[in-house]
């Protein structure tokens, strides 16, 4: 459901080519934001869960092997400025409002 709603963003830096995997929480609750990767996520459960008990990934990182075996993920291309914004917004609030509102002018 989550890839077909379009919640994983290729988050791409235009100045220096860095890149990251979003998955965007929905807007109502207490869901976060979280940086995925094929083996990692920074959210409580990848930490508590996958690495110290060693149970299954968590729904962040099935989500994004879903969407890489697809290639279906939101491309948003930012600057230097933008990129460390939603960054330091998805770290310090658990959702970036400025990369909402980047996608929401894609639209």
């Amino acid at each position: 459901m989550a890839v077909k709603e379009g919640r994983i963003v290729h988050l791409r830096n235009t100045d220096n080519g860095s890149s990251v995997f979003i998955f965007l929480s929905k807007e109502s609750g207490f869901h976060k934001d979280h940086i995925v990767g094929e083996r990692s996520c920074d959210c409580e459960y990848f930490l508590f869960s996958t690495i110290y008990k060693e149970k299954d990934v968590c729904v962040h990182i099935k989500t994004f092997i879903i969407a890489s075996r697809r290639e279906d993920f939101v491309k948003l291309y930012v600057s230097d400025l933008d990129f460390k914004e939603i960054l330091t917004e998805i770290f310090a609030y658990g959702k970036s409002l400025k990369l909402r509102k980047l996608l929401s002018l894609r639209e």
